[in-house]
């Protein structure tokens, strides 16, 4: 499981992405997700799917390439929200806001936000604390980062908001679709947390997000990520009745449905030691 794959910036940059699949090739089988259902053949090389989680532009503009330059085929995980400019996944604001903020703070709510060195780690984490805790959710997270919260856009380059925190174009997600070597899946349209959404708000935004992903390509999207890996016994039901057939996770909490608790490895850092022994290991230790 990766996420964003920027140019720079990032423990996973374009280079690192490129020799751990240059690594995983020579030492593991990687697969589509359909012969995650197949008989193994005679090969006893472990089998290893590729997922890419939100949908981040960079997937588009750096992961891509380097897959298709290599003949390796991936899933892509695709949230709705940061397909529109200007709009941004509540997570990756704030690390662009962290990241890129100039000046001292901000005010929020009549109360002065300090940004300076030694409270913006603080300033952040409260912040973020306070957003995932406003009612209802997500809507009201997003009106206050929409309506009042600094702009992005008066801070961060261009450059800067297209390679980590902007989402994949629609024509990039059609582009997408139409290779054979790439599935595109579904992670709602907002990126909420499903543990904090009613019923109603999770079907919707699993819905929304799998209707919208049909009428960019065409195709049935049968499988879906859960944000944060969050699910629970419900979650997967409503999966289960809007059309689904496999759900992505990272550990299997409920052992309710093993189709729709899928395991993953998550990979964030460039180490090739680490992800070859997470890719014979990972699922046993759980990380």
């Amino acid at each position: 499981m990766y996420h964003g794959v920027p140019r720079s910036g990032s423990p996973v940059t374009a280079d690192v992405f490129e020799r751990h699949v240059l690594f995983l090739k020579k030492h593991f089988e990687i697969v589509g997700p359909t012969a995650l259902d197949e008989r193994r053949g005679g090969s006893e090389r472990i089998r290893v799917l590729l997922t890419f989680d939100d949908g981040f532009r960079n997937n588009a503009e750096v992961v891509a390439p380097i897959l298709k330059s290599h003949n390796v085929p991936a899933v892509f995980f695709v949230c709705t929200r940061h397909a529109t400019p200007g709009k941004y996944l509540w997570f990756s604001y704030l690390n662009m806001l962290r990241k890129s903020f100039r000046g001292n703070g901000f005010v929020y709510e009549g109360e002065h936000m300090d940004m300076s060195p030694e409270r913006i780690t603080h300033t952040i984490k409260s912040l973020e604390t306070h957003l995932m805790e406003v009612a209802p959710h997500p809507t009201g997270m997003y009106d206050i980062i929409d309506q009042h919260l600094p702009r992005l856009e008066d801070f961060a380059s261009t450059d800067d908001l297209n390679d980590s925190c902007a989402g994949m174009t629609e024509e990039q997600i059609q582009e997408l679709a139409a290779d054979p070597l790439f599935t595109i899946g579904a992670h709602t349209v907002d990126h909420p947390s499903l543990m904090r959404c009613d019923d109603l708000e999770v079907e919707r935004q699993i819905k929304c997000n799998k209707d919208w992903i049909e009428g960019l390509t065409g195709a049935d999207c049968q499988t879906i990520a859960y944000p944060n890996a969050e699910y629970r016994k419900e979650i997967i039901e409503i999966c289960r009745r809007l059309g689904f057939t496999r759900g992505y996770a990272v550990n299997r909490s409920l052992n309710y449905d093993s189709k729709f608790e899928v395991q993953r490895t998550g990979i964030y850092t460039s180490s090739l030691n680490e992800l070859g022994f997470k890719m014979r290991w990972g699922k046993l230790a759980h990380i």
